[in-house]
């Protein structure tokens, strides 16, 4: 196959979180279409402005200073990531391999 597969469209609209099993909505970011997952209550201490587009697409941005208010047809939700009751797997670190130092290499005038 000359090119590789297409890439499956990001998630979008009501789901569930792979990791607990409750429900979502999985919005896409507006600024790089990164999938977010979002609780499906709206929050007022929420940090996420979501809204759905003309088209039925979800879509999220995150508040900032300049926007620190949900604008137009925008509500406050939670990131599920801040709520999920099941932790992230744990990444294990790579094993150290203990490696002395046992002098300096010569350069080539020094042979």
């Amino acid at each position: 196959m000359p090119y590789p597969p297409p890439r499956p469209p990001a998630a979008n609209g009501p789901g569930r979180c792979p990791r607990c099993l409750q429900e979502v909505i999985w919005c896409v970011t507006a600024a790089n279409r990164v999938p977010v997952a979002v609780d499906t209550d709206r929050d007022p201490a929420g940090n996420q402005a979501v809204r759905q587009d003309h088209t039925g697409r979800w879509l999220t941005r995150q508040l900032t200073k300049d926007r620190a208010t949900p604008e137009n047809d925008e509500h406050l939700h939670m990131p599920h990531i801040a709520t999920c009751p099941v932790p992230a797997p744990r990444r294990t670190p790579a094993p150290r391999i203990n490696r002395d130092r046992r002098g300096v290499r010569p350069v080539r005038w020094q042979r």
